[in-house]
C-alpha cells in the first residue's frame, strides 16, 4: 500500500500536456508540489510533455516505478496492465470508466484486470476514481478540479471516499476552511483496494490525526471493522458519512456502487462500537473535523455560554441541552465579580453581559478572565452577532477574547459571530474555534465531547469464539431442536419434554405439575398461534388430553403440507420480563445479534439495539442500557431488578453460537427469553438452517 499512497516513483500512461485532461492535471500538480521522485509521462505520440521527456511505453521508461497512473480508456487497460506487471510496477491508479458500473460486459473485464494484477502481486486504485493525494509525500495522483488554483499544505485530515465527486466537493470545502489534508482518496469500483484497506493504510500514518469518510456501501466489512478498530486503537476520531439511510437512498447506493449496502441501523451500531461519528450532512462532517482539527477535545459535558443577547443564550441553551450536554453552574465568586464589571448583567449561566461589552471591549476581556479563571465550564460559547461584523467592534472583540484565551489556552473556546471569511481565518489563527450559527457550533461541541467519553474508555476487545463441530443437522429445526442447540449454548428453557401421542402428554403433564402449555412441534409452523398450535394455562391432565387431540385434528387440514413431530408440553412460566433476541446473517456484515423488550409488544414497541455477533456479556450490558423499556429490566417504581448478568450471559452465548456455526444457521429467534429476578428463561426458540 506505500508505493500507492507514498511512491517515490511515477509514471503516467495517457499523459498530456493540456493540463485540463485527466492525463495532464496529475503531471501539472506533481510539479508544482515539486514531487521528489522521478515523473515519467507515457504517450507514443510525444517526445515530451509539460517539459519531461516522454516515453513510447511504460516498457520504455528506465527506472523503476512504484505507481502508475493510467489516464486511459477500459479498452486498451487489460494489455496497459500487463505491460506494468512486465515493468516491475507495483501499484496502478485507474482513472478510466467502462469497467463493473456499466454491466456484464464491463463487469467481465474489470475482472480479467483483477485476476492479473493479484497473482502478480500489483495492487489497484479504482478503476473509475479519480485517485488519491498524499501531501505529506508531495504526491497527487488525482485529476481533481480542485487542485487547479495550487496545489495545497499538508495537514493532518485524511479523507476516504467510495464517490470521486463528492470527494473532490469535500476537499474543495475543506480547503475552503483553511483545513489540510495528509491523504485523500477516492476509491471508485474497488476493483482491488477499497475503503476499508485506504482508512486502514491512513490510520497507521502518524500525521494522518482526524480521519474522514464517505461511504455508500461494502464489499468487505471485515476490513473497515480492521480500520475502525485500528483508529479507535490510536485514539484518532472518525467522523463518517453512511448515505442510503432509507430504503429509496440504500437502492440508489447499492445501484451506483454495486456492493453491498447492509442495514442502516447495522451501521450505526459498528459505528457507536467504534466510536464513529455519523454525519447526516456536509456542513455537519466538515464542522467537526474544522472543531477536531484544533486538537483540543472537551474535559466534560458542562458548556458555559456568553451572549450580548439575553434571547440567544436562551436559545443556545436549549441547543446545549439537546445536544446532550449540560449548562455549567456560574460559582457565586464568579457571579459576585462579573456583577461587579456590569451591575445589570445576567450572571448565572447563560451569561448575559449586556451589550455594554461590545462598546467596551475591556469588559469582554475582563468577563473572559472571570470565567476562565472558575474553571466552571468545560468548553465556552461567547455570542457575538452581527457584532462581530461591525468596522468599530470587529477587531477590538476579536483582540479581547484573544488576549483572554492566551491566558488560558487550554479552554476550548466556540464565537459566534456573523464574520466575512478573512476574520474567520483571524479567530482560527489565534486559536478560537467561528461558527456563525451557534446550533452548529454546539452540535459540533456535542460531537469532541462524545469522542472524549470514547477515548476515555479502553478500546473493545474481539469476543473469543471456541472452535466448535459442525452441526448434525438434517433439515429445518422444530421448537424442541431448537432449544436443545440452546441448552448447549447456555441458555435454559422451562421443565418441559416431547410428546407423540394425547395419552403420553397427560402423562407427561402430570409429571412436569400442573399448570402447563401444549405446543405443537414442527419445523414447517413458525407461527404457531395462528393455526391454534398452542394452549396455556392447562390445570389437568384431562385438559392436555383435549388439546393435543384438537390440535392432531385441525392443524392438518389447515397445514396439509406441514410434518408434526409432536406436541412439546411445558411447565407454565409466570412473571418476569419479556424480551427477544433475535440473530440473522446480514449481506454485509454476516451475524447480526437484535434485542430489546419482546412478547406481543416487540413490534408495537419497536424498542430493540443491535450489534455485530459475537458480543460479550459487557457489551450486552451497554446494549441493555440503550433501550427506552431499560426500566423495565433494571427496576421501575417499586417492580424488582431482574437478573441482567444472566441476560447478558444468554444473549453473549447465543451470538457465540450463531458465529461458530454461520456457514449453517441462518436465524436464531428467541421471544421471548424471559428474564426473572434470577436466571432467563427461553419460552419459544426458532432456528433456521441454510439451505445447502
Amino acid at each position: 500500500m506505500t508505493a500507492l499512497f507514498a511512491p517515490r516513483s511515477v509514471a503516467v500512461i495517457g499523459a498530456s500536456s493540456d493540463q485540463r485532461r485527466f492525463g495532464g492535471r496529475p503531471i501539472q500538480y506533481l510539479l508544482e508540489a515539486g514531487f521528489d521522485g522521478p515523473i515519467y509521462p507515457v504517450n507514443p505520440g510525444r517526445e515530451e510533455i509539460q517539459g519531461l521527456k516522454a516515453y513510447p511505453s511504460i516498457k520504455d521508461v528506465p527506472g523503476a516505478v512504484d505507481c502508475a497512473i493510467l489516464a486511459i480508456s477500459a479498452d486498451v487497460t487489460q494489455q496497459t496492465v500487463e505491460d506494468c506487471i512486465a515493468s516491475g510496477v507495483k501499484s496502478a491508479i485507474l482513472y478510466g470508466a467502462g469497467f463493473s458500473e456499466t454491466g456484464a460486459e464491463g463487469q467481465a473485464k474489470q475482472d480479467q484486470i483483477v485476476a492479473t494484477a493479484r497473482a502478480a502481486g500489483l495492487r489497484l486504485l479504482g478503476p473509475n476514481c479519480m485517485g488519491l493525494m498524499n501531501p505529506h509525500a508531495g504526491f497527487y495522483g488525482t485529476f481533481a478540479s480542485a487542485l487547479e488554483e495550487g496545489v495545497p499544505a499538508p495537514g493532518k485530515i485524511a479523507v476516504a471516499s467510495q464517490s470521486g465527486g463528492y470527494g473532490g466537493y469535500l476537499m474543495k470545502h475543506l480547503f475552503r476552511r483553511g483545513l489540510g489534508i495528509s491523504q485523500w482518496v477516492t476509491t471508485g469500483n474497488e476493483a482491488d483496494v477499497d475503503i476499508g484497506d485506504a482508512l486502514w493504510w491512513m490510520a497507521g500514518q502518524p500525521e494522518s490525526e482526524i480521519l474522514l469518510a464517505y461511504i455508500e456501501g461494502l464489499r468487505d466489512s471485515q476490513k473497515l471493522i480492521a480500520a475502525l478498530d485500528r483508529a479507535r486503537r490510536a485514539n484518532k476520531p472518525v467522523v463518517m458519512m453512511k448515505v442510503g439511510r432509507t430504503a429509496e437512498g440504500s437502492a440508489a447506493a447499492a445501484s451506483h456502487t454495486a456492493s453491498l449496502t447492509g442495514e442502516d441501523s447495522i451501521y450505526d451500531a459498528v459505528f457507536d462500537h467504534y466510536g464513529v461519528h455519523r454525519a447526516r450532512t456536509t456542513d455537519e462532517l466538515l464542522d467537526i473535523a474544522y472543531a477536531l482539527s484544533k486538537g483540543v477535545l472537551p474535559k466534560g459535558p458542562r458548556v458555559g455560554v456568553i451572549s450580548i443577547s439575553g434571547g440567544v443564550g436562551v436559545q443556545c441553551a436549549d441547543f446545549v441541552s439537546d445536544a446532550g450536554l449540560a449548562m455549567g453552574s456560574v460559582p457565586a465568586e464568579t457571579q459576585v465579580a462579573l456583577k461587579a464589571l456590569v451591575p445589570h448583567c445576567s450572571p448565572a449561566n447563560p451569561i448575559d453581559m449586556t451589550g455594554l461589552v461590545t462598546t467596551n471591549h475591556d469588559i469582554m476581556e475582563k468577563t473572559l478572565d472571570a470565567v476562565f479563571a472558575s474553571n466552571a465550564f468545560d468548553a465556552t460559547l461567547i455570542f457575538l452577532g452581527i457584532a462581530g461584523a461591525a468596522p468599530s467592534m470587529a477587531r477590538p472583540l476579536q483582540q479581547a477574547i484573544a488576549n483572554a484565551h492566551s491566558r488560558a489556552p487550554d479552554q476550548l473556546v466556540f464565537v459566534s459571530v456573523t464574520a466575512d471569511p478573512e476574520m474567520v481565518r483571524e479567530y482560527d489563527a489565534k486559536g478560537l474555534l467561528a461558527f456563525e450559527d451557534p446550533s452548529r457550533a454546539i452540535a459540533a461541541l456535542s460531537a469532541l465531547a462524545k469522542f472524549r467519553e470514547t477515548f476515555a474508555q479502553p478500546a473493545p476487545k474481539p469476543v473469543a469464539v471456541p472452535a466448535a463441530v459442525p452441526l448434525r443437522i438434517d433439515g429445518k429445526l422444530n421448537e424442541a431442536q431448537a432449544k436443545a442447540l440452546l441448552a448447549a449454548a447456555g441458555v435454559p428453557s422451562p421443565k418441559e419434554a416431547l410428546a407423540k401421542s394425547p395419552e403420553e402428554a397427560a402423562k407427561l403433564a402430570s409429571e412436569i405439575g400442573f399448570p402447563v402449555v401444549v405446543k405443537v412441534a414442527s419445523a414447517d409452523i413458525l407461527h404457531k398461534t395462528e393455526y391454534g398450535g398452542v394452549a396455556l394455562g392447562l390445570t389437568s391432565a384431562d385438559a392436555v388430553r383435549d388439546a393435543v387431540e384438537t390440535m392432531a385434528a385441525t392443524i392438518p387440514a389447515k397445514l396439509p403440507d406441514a410434518k408434526i413431530d409432536g406436541y412439546l408440553i411445558s411447565e407454565m412460566v409466570k412473571g418476569g420480563v419479556e424480551t427477544i433476541v433475535g440473530i440473522h446473517h446480514d449481506e454485509a456484515f454476516g451475524p447480526v445479534v437484535t434485542f430489546g423488550l419482546g412478547g406481543t409488544l416487540v413490534e408495537l414497541l419497536k424498542d430493540t439495539v443491535c450489534a455485530l455477533a459475537p458480543v460479550s456479556e459487557a457489551q450486552v450490558l451497554g446494549m441493555i442500557g440503550k433501550l427506552k423499556t431499560a426500566p423495565l429490566l433494571t427496576g421501575w417504581r417499586g417492580s424488582p431488578r431482574h437478573d441482567i448478568e444472566a441476560l447478558a450471559k444468554a444473549v453473549s452465548g447465543l451470538s457465540v453460537l450463531a458465529v461458530q456455526h454461520a456457514d449453517q444457521i441462518s436465524t436464531i429467534e428467541v421471544n421471548p427469553l424471559v428474564v426473572r429476578t434470577q436466571g432467563v428463561v427461553a419460552l419459544d426458540a426458532v432456528i433456521e438452517i441454510k439451505a445447502k
